[in-house]
């Protein structure tokens, strides 16, 4: 289906029906109105008026035979059975009736005029008590009911525009107003893939408008799974040559002496520094993943775990109380192996994991006995150090930027600072997301 940036048939038709909804709604609450503010008065009126007539004919029929009456006097003798099943009075006229015999303590027999009309508005027939052997019926126009009433064309434009503008009230919520809530809520805030798509609901201009928006996500998804297919294919293709020059470098370290074999030697530590760069970027490209599973787990045992695929030579010491964590476990393991790594190399036994929880948030920290910061810092993207400087950078490798990566997709961020021994302190801070509460027992 093609869209377009102006409104649609689809829109104008619903955009009719809700105006044609609102007019029946505003002519049965208009005639709501009328029935209970309107229509006392018009009942009132009326009683008053055939009590009047009534009591008035009667009285002059005492004295005076039905033919002499007034000329503006319409009477008549007779009315057929099937004419007054056929007119029987309605909800209106039985108002009337009640009044009559409640307030004024008049009984007569009413029935409704029949065609053709004594009066275009219509009228009563009332049975008269008179001295004569025959019945006779007095004729008593009607004034405006609320029925009648809506002929008068200010209820009528009142009723028309009111439901236009409820119509188009109802159809701006309903097919602008919450349609683009949705999107705005839908909307991700974060970068990192993958990106959800959003609800193409709404008039054809917003539909269109999400729909562009969906073909950008769904390229910037395709993009990030390009990217990591690229990234470890960039890894697997340099891992066989880095193997074979590792191997060569070593046969011929063992095969070298003097100044030769510290030549051979430098190269072969250059090899494996390029060999722990791979291994980074294949880190790398799993961090690109296109989807994040989300596991419950127990926070001392998965620590506990992880310590145990250590030598214990490392002297891994664990403070890590039971917490039940929902989170990305494979994420986890990955972030505080390479904090253990950059601990193990750069910095000095023993070292010490500790967690807990603030609030709705949970903090893990890796703190060692190296030479540390000189002062507490956020983890920045550092510039390539001079000679000299490398030392003050140790801890600021791409392994901990791939932790500050996984920190930022979960809501959190990674601080490093100075540990109480004077060593490196490495703490994730992990925050609740709408996707992970992280605790869910709370």
């Amino acid at each position: 289906m093609t869209l377009s940036p102006r409104l649609g048939g689809p829109d104008w038709m619903r955009l009719l029906l809700t105006s044609m909804l609102g007019a029946t709604m505003a002519f049965l609450l208009l005639l709501l109105l009328l029935r209970t503010l309107l229509e006392p008065p018009l009942v009132e009126e009326s009683v008053l008026r055939i009590t009047r007539s009534v009591r008035l004919v009667e009285g002059v029929l005492s004295s005076v035979p039905s033919p002499k009456l007034p000329p503006g006097v319409i009477t008549r003798q007779w009315l057929t059975r099937e004419d007054a099943a056929v007119h029987a009075i309605g909800g209106f006229d039985a108002e009337v009736l009640r009044g009559l015999q409640k307030s004024q303590g008049l009984y007569r027999e009413i029935r409704r005029d029949y065609a053709p009309l004594q009066d275009p508005w219509g009228g009563y027939w009332i049975r008269l008590q008179h001295p004569g052997p025959d019945p006779l019926w007095l004729y008593q126009p009607e004034r405006l009911t609320s029925m009648t009433v809506w002929y008068l064309p200010i209820l009528r434009n009142v009723s028309v525009v009111l439901g236009l503008l409820v119509g188009i009230a109802v159809f701006v919520r309903s097919q602008v107003e919450q349609p683009f809530r949705r999107v705005v809520a839908a909307i991700p805030d974060t970068a990192i893939p993958p990106l959800d798509l959003l609800p193409e609901r709404g008039i054809a201009p917003l539909r269109l408008l999400t729909l562009r928006i969906n073909r950008l996500l769904e390229r910037i998804n395709a993009a990030s799974s390009e990217r990591r297919l690229l990234l470890r294919g960039l890894a697997h293709d340099l891992g066989a040559p880095q193997t074979r020059l590792l191997l060569q470098a070593e046969q011929l370290q063992s095969l070298l002496q003097g100044h030769p074999r510290e030549l051979a030697k430098g190269m072969l530590d250059d090899v494996r520094r390029l060999v722990q760069v791979t291994d980074q970027l294949a880190v790398l490209a799993d961090s690109f993943k296109t989807q994040a599973v989300y596991e419950m787990v127990a926070l001392d045992d998965f620590c506990g775990r992880l310590a145990a695929s250590y030598p214990r030579s490392i002297a891994l010491e664990l403070a890590v109380p039971r917490l039940l964590v929902r989170i990305n476990v494979s994420g986890l393991e990955r972030s505080l192996c390479n904090l253990i790594d950059n601990a193990i190399e750069y910095g000095a036994p023993p070292l010490l994991l500790a967690a807990g929880r603030h609030g709705q948030r949970l903090w893990i920290r890796l703190d060692d006995h190296g030479r540390g910061l000189p002062t507490p810092t956020l983890l920045t993207m550092p510039s390539p150090p001079r000679a000299d400087d490398r030392q003050r950078h140790r801890h600021q490798g791409m392994g901990l930027l791939l932790v500050d990566r996984y920190c930022r997709s979960q809501g959190g961020r990674l601080l490093l600072g100075q540990s109480p021994a004077g060593g490196l302190r490495a703490e994730l801070l992990l925050e609740p997301t709408p996707d992970n509460p992280l605790f869910l027992n709370q």
